[in-house]
């Protein structure tokens, strides 16, 4: 994989300059005493490699570096080495600080802005992370989601004095951001730092929830369109598309023969026998016209009087039913129903069979009966009440035959007043020896084609565009499906690799913590890949600064020793004497740096430290010093 070497540091202004000897592979030592610029250092290395610096924001009003911030037409000017290859940086203060500058030793140049203002703009990061190999892949938190970026990864390259030593990641830019910081994010970086794979795997995992919002995207736009067609009143999904060619092509040339068939009418002679044929066709349909009126208008007039006769009747049988409702009534108060009662007194008699309550003999087969019991009135009234129902029925019926007649009576007429139109058109004819009728008949038929042929175009479209739909929802299924299972198929080789990395950086962290910090028995990584010291036992708060520089110089070993990690090979130490640990306990942690091949090419520690804060065999190391005297930051006339 690819790898960072910073060549040269450099300042200009109007005001101050500075320029940095070269810098060599290896450790490289910047000393300098306290405000002499050791940290400016750091944090011009930091500007200029894209990163957010405190003191360069200058609405920072009380941290702002106050020589740069006075300085005009300043920036920051870096000669770097990334993978073999030397570019210069350029990075602006007060204008344009936004943007870098980049120009290959081909002479070649670029700019590309800092921060992403849109999700498909290149930028910067993009560019780095390309030259050192590292695939910039999405991560996807929740709904949210973002790109990993250069400084993402910079938060494990970059040992600063802001953060506690009690963490182990820089802080981000903007502390406590719980996207930005979450354990996942963090967990991401580590990974993306100490394998190849897995920038590659999270690459496909940004693709493959793509993929899922494209067949999402595709999904819901097909079945909009669907519930729009069906608002049109077509069924798109019933729609025979082959049929519908073969209908165009028909009416199409249907079409033509009318077309052809006008252009002869206009040039055809006045011919008076064709006229008469039409004069008696027309007749004999308005004959037809008007007596199938006659006989619609005498059927109107038997089922109007029908339908009277219906109500009258029904009239009458609820009348009926009211009357027997109120006998039954009336029985039930008074016992009303019965032959053997006196008409006069009411009282009840006890009549001889064959006898009426008057004495004389009687045929009771021959009685009529003028007494019902209850139960007989109730039948009675059962009988009439369904009769009422099937006359409702019949009247119903009866309305429809009037509504179907009535429009029968509307369609005659209507073709009446067309025939009509015809006669009167060829009157004119005969006067001006023309067939304007007949032309007309021909165009009314035109005009009918036509509008078959929009229907039928209509429907085409919106086929072809329910196909197309239904084509970019079905790709894009096979597209996640095919993705999902590239993903499946990677997991369990990603997941030993993972295993087998995260083993190889403990048995290195450990090591390199045991020679450092005498006080370690065990060191351990956790699952979110924090390093677990002596199994969390509580520590002196300085132990915290071995924890936190060992885990950064593992990671520069591991990607020494192995080829294909992503760790670009290059850290940058601000400062560690003034994190809380005494000089006998930092040059044994900074002497861990010696335990890096000293034969070793292609790697970077650039440390930035007070003067001989170091272990006395670092002393060789040292790149250039800067004391009270002699400031980083000098005055053009100084010079």
């Amino acid at each position: 994989m690819g790898n960072l070497v910073i060549k040269k540091v450099a300042y200009k202004g109007e005001k101050f300059l500075y320029s940095s000897p070269e810098l060599k592979m290896g450790l490289q030592i910047i000393e300098a005493s306290n405000g002499a610029g050791k940290t400016t250092f750091s944090s011009f290395i930091c500007y200029g490699l894209g990163m957010y610096v405190k003191q360069f924001d200058f609405r920072e009003k009380n941290v702002i570096h106050n020589e740069v911030y006075i300085d005009k037409n300043n920036c920051v000017i870096l000669d770097v080495e990334i993978s073999g290859y030397i570019y210069q940086l350029s990075r602006y203060f007060h204008t344009q600080s936004n943007t870098i500058f980049i120009k290959g030793e081909d002479g070649t140049e670029a700019s590309y802005p800092i921060y992403r203002t849109n999700q498909e703009n290149e930028i910067f990061s993009d560019w780095i992370l390309s030259k050192l190999g590292i695939e910039v892949c999405d991560i996807y938190q929740g709904t949210k989601k973002f790109k990993i970026n250069f400084a993402d990864l910079f938060r494990l390259i970059h040992y600063d004095q802001d953060t506690s030593p009690s963490k182990i990641y820089k802080e981000h830019r903007t502390n406590n951001n719980f996207i930005s910081d979450s354990t996942t994010v963090r967990k991401v970086i580590f990974e993306l730092l100490i394998g190849h794979q897995f920038s590659d795997y999270y690459a496909l995992i940004g693709e493959l929830n793509k993929k899922e919002r494209e067949r999402d995207t595709h999904k819901a736009t097909l079945a909009s369109y669907i519930d729009m067609t069906h608002k049109m009143d077509q069924d798109i999904s019933g729609i025979n598309f082959d049929e519908i060619v073969s209908q165009l092509h028909e009416y199409n040339h249907q079409l033509g023969k009318l077309y052809f068939y006008r252009d002869s009418l206009k040039n055809k002679q006045f011919n008076s026998t064709d006229l008469d044929r039409r004069i008696r066709q027309f007749r004999s349909e308005l004959m037809d016209i008007e007596n199938k009126n006659t006989d619609l208008r005498l059927t109107k007039r038997s089922v109007s009087l029908e339908l009277k006769d219906l109500l009258q009747l029904r009239d009458d049988i609820i009348l009926e039913v009211i009357q027997i409702r109120k006998i039954i009534l009336a029985h039930q108060e008074l016992n009303l129903f019965s032959p053997n009662t006196c008409p006069c007194c009411l009282r009840e008699i006890k009549r001889k069979e064959d006898h009426c309550i008057c004495g004389l003999t009687i045929d009771e087969s021959q009685y009529e009966k003028f007494f019902y019991s209850s139960k007989e009135y109730l039948e009675i009234l059962k009988s009439k009440q369904k009769s009422v129902e099937t006359i409702e029925i019949a009247i119903e019926s009866c309305k429809e035959e009037l509504t179907a007649i009535e429009e029968q009576i509307i369609h005659l007429e209507l073709m009446k007043e067309k025939v009509l139109t015809h006669l009167y058109e060829i009157e004119k004819d005969i006067q001006i020896n023309a067939s304007d009728s007949e032309l007309n008949e021909v165009n009314d038929k035109i005009l009918e084609v036509k509008n078959f042929i929009q229907e039928n175009e209509q429907k085409k479209t919106l086929y072809e565009k329910y196909a197309e739909l239904e084509k970019n929802y079905s790709d894009a299924k096979v597209s996640y499906t095919d993705l999902s299972k590239r993903l499946k198929s990677m997991e369990s080789d990603v997941q030993y690799l993972l295993e087998s990395q995260l083993a190889n950086f403990e048995q290195i962290y450990t090591q390199l913590l045991k020679e450092a910090d005498s006080g370690v028995i065990t060191a351990e990584l956790d699952e979110n890949y924090m390093p677990l010291v002596n199994g969390g036992v509580y520590r002196q708060a300085s132990a915290n600064v071995a924890k936190r520089f060992i885990y950064y110089l593992t990671l520069l070993k591991m990607s020494i020793e192995q080829k294909g990690i992503p760790f670009p090979r290059f850290l940058l130490v601000d400062t560690p004497e003034n994190l809380g640990i005494d000089k006998e306990n930092l040059d044994k942690c900074l002497s861990q740096v010696l335990n890096i091949k000293e034969q070793t090419k292609g790697y970077q520690i650039i440390l930035t430290t007070g003067i001989k804060k170091y272990p006395e065999e670092f002393k060789r190391y040292v790149a250039e010093t800067f004391t009270e005297d002699g400031k980083l930051l000098k005055k053009r006339n100084e010079r």
